[in-house]
């Protein structure tokens, strides 16, 4: 098998590799080697890949062809002569890239005439048919469209409804072998049974568990709630059935005293959490409620224990606590010059280290810098193409961990906390970050017949607060005339029955409150 090292996903990428013998390092000739260019070389070369170097886009007026093969000898010590020249668009040159693949690519080592064994390699579950599109990848033997198959993982036995290959639609065939990237098509009861990286043969052979796949770490976390147009069981089969296919998506129960019943998903990252939400939606219908994300911190306790939290729930007290460390992430940027010190300085706000700084060519560089990943979860990609005009580049990678100092903060309504809402914060902006939280609530309040008071907290000591004023109805109107006195009781009664009111009622907190905080 081979993978195009030019992808959008590094969790996808991550994963082809490695079931992969080689990859073709793709570079867009106009625009030259990108950040994700490099983490996904190095990737491949972790996994001891052959690497097929190719220039794209080269029938373009604006291709730096030599540029570009003088930047990839000089990053990836790729020599300049077996680099490919290509234009996908015209098809030039294509058989150069077909021929160095040959080449340089080793033939899979699996026997034709051996048992059936294959990895599963992604799963799809199609709505309109109810069956499971399995994606493998053949290690060894045959499997026909005629064949039963078994999960070892669960011990399941499917017939086939349908066997086929990529071209790049589906392309029904007889039988896949030895070597071969295709799809199985099974009716499926349970998509428990389905596990990603599951090894599948024919029933009663002898087959072992072929190698896993590398499990994802996901970085980010949000809750997830149905919304008036989704219960919760639907909501649950759904998220069941997409998360069989998005294996790097955790699911636990969680809930809430205001939204219900719901999931704790984790992600790989704020474009993994936006793209599952919207296939949430598109392949099944169905809408929900999903909070803003948050990140594992860890903390060391005194008896030594190292414990790790994604919310202000599980955070330990702080009296128990030796050290606090917060994620950081691996930022790759590749950018003009001319944009060199904008960029430096943004990373340098958002708390970074600088750990190199390469010319990829006279008007070219890369940087690298090590960002706390909370500085990077909402805006940090549009913000670095925004400085650069859209021209710099950026991929992250985990980076473990630095020492921190956080703090929980506590939303109060009329001194009533609402733990939905609690916040983990650096303790140096603590007070900076609760104004700005009840400024916000305050404003997406609906005003009542009594006074709110939105207070954030730490410990007993409120550290901002905010009001939302009653509705006033004049009690006074139909007076015309008389003692002043008597106006007096009337507003003097108001106020008594509104202090009644605030003192029994429950603030209701809106939705979108939760969505946002």
């Amino acid at each position: 098998a081979v993978v195009s090292t030019q992808s959008t996903g590094t969790h996808e990428v991550t994963r082809s590799l490695h079931l992969s013998d080689g990859a073709v390092l793709l570079v867009d000739a106009t625009q030259g080697v990108q950040a994700q260019t490099v983490n996904n070389f190095y990737s491949a070369f972790e996994n001891n890949l052959a690497v097929v170097g190719t220039v794209n886009k080269i029938d373009m007026a604006s291709a730096r062809v030599s540029e570009c093969k003088e930047e990839m000898n000089r990053m990836f010590d790729l020599e300049e002569e077996h680099i490919s020249e290509i234009s996908a668009k015209t098809g030039q040159n294509i058989s150069a890239v077909i021929k160095q693949v040959l080449e340089h690519v080793p033939s899979p080592s699996g026997r034709v005439d051996g048992e059936f064994a294959a990895i599963l390699h992604d799963c799809q579950y199609l709505v309109t048919s109810g069956t499971v599109l399995l994606t493998i990848l053949v290690k060894q033997g045959c499997v026909s469209v005629r064949d039963t198959v078994s999960f070892l993982n669960s011990g399941k036995v499917y017939p086939l409804r349908e066997v086929g290959v990529f071209l790049p639609g589906l392309q029904p065939t007889d039988s896949l072998s030895t070597g071969q990237m295709g799809y199985l098509i099974v009716r499926v009861k349970d998509v428990e049974d389905i596990v990603i990286g599951d090894t599948i043969c024919l029933p009663g052979s002898g087959v072992t568990p072929l190698k896993t796949l590398p499990q994802p770490k996901p970085s980010i976390f949000s809750c997830v709630f149905p919304d008036e147009l989704t219960d919760f069981r639907t909501m649950r089969e759904s998220l069941e059935k997409l998360v069989r296919s998005d294996t790097s998506v955790t699911m636990e129960p969680d809930s809430n005293p205001t939204l219900g019943q719901g999931w704790n998903l984790g992600f790989l990252g704020t474009l993994h959490r936006e793209v599952f939400a919207e296939r949430l939606l598109g392949e099944f219908g169905t809408s929900v409620i999903m909070t803003r994300p948050s990140i594992t911190y860890r903390a060391t306790l005194a008896n030594d224990e190292v414990v790790d939290f994604n919310s202000a729930r599980d955070m330990p007290e702080s009296y128990k606590v030796l050290q606090w460390e917060e994620p950081l992430v691996a930022v790759t940027i590749v950018t003009p010059a001319a944009h060199i010190s904008t960029l430096i300085s943004y990373c340098m706000s958002c708390r970074g280290v600088q750990k190199e700084n390469i010319a990829l060519s006279q008007d070219r560089l890369l940087l690298k810098y090590e960002i706390p990943l909370i500085e990077t979860v909402s805006d940090f990609y549009s913000s670095v193409k925004m400085l650069s005009s859209g021209y710099a580049t950026c991929d992250m990678e985990e980076g473990g961990f630095r020492e921190t100092d956080l703090t929980r903060v506590d939303v109060l309504f009329n001194g009533q906390m609402v733990e939905g809402l609690s916040m983990i914060v650096r303790s140096d902006v603590v007070r900076d970050v609760s104004r700005e939280t009840v400024t916000e609530i305050a404003k997406m309040m609906p005003r009542e017949l009594y006074k709110i008071v939105i207070q954030c907290v730490v410990g007993n000591k409120v550290q901002a607060r905010a009001e939302v004023k009653p509705l006033r109805k004049d009690v006074t109107k139909a007076l015309y005339g008389g003692d002043k006195t008597r106006a007096m009781k009337l507003l003097a009664r108001q106020r008594e029955g509104k202090k009644k009111l605030k003192d029994s009622a429950v603030v209701k907190v809106p939705k979108t409150v939760f969505r946002k905080f």
